[in-house]
């Protein structure tokens, strides 16, 4: 049994390889980048690594073929964007808490709370 792999083949295989291990080194740099907004927009983060990895090899494409990338750029983005914006209003606000101690106007006095300084007038 005799098994032929031309050079040919051999060389579309490591160009593939070269392109794929490029476009996760640069999504390893652009998370490393993006580490600042991880905590608040992480669905944004990721959709831009998403897109922004493979666009940095468009030059390797065609003007044909790279229409396609470029849809697929804008829908991640958005799909980041529209999660991260939802997750944003379903969030719990937090009310604001009334007050504690009420005013008596009616007697003319004021009752200080336990944390403040009362300034007395000296007479």
């Amino acid at each position: 049994m005799i098994i032929n792999i031309p050079d040919q083949i051999i060389r579309e295989f490591l160009s593939g390889v070269t392109a794929v291990l490029a476009a996760i080194a640069m999504g390893a740099f652009l998370l490393f980048i993006l580490r600042g907004i991880s905590r608040t927009f992480p669905f944004i983060r990721m959709g831009l690594v998403l897109a922004l990895a493979p666009l940095s090899l468009i030059n390797f494409l065609g003007n044909s073929e790279s229409y396609l990338l470029l849809i697929y750029a804008m829908i991640t983005v958005l799909l980041g964007i529209a999660i991260d914006g939802i997750n944003h209003l379903l969030m719990p606000k937090e009310q604001s808490q009334p007050t504690q101690n009420p005013v008596k106007q009616a007697e003319g006095t004021v009752e200080p709370s336990p944390d403040s300084m009362v300034w007395e007038k000296a007479e």
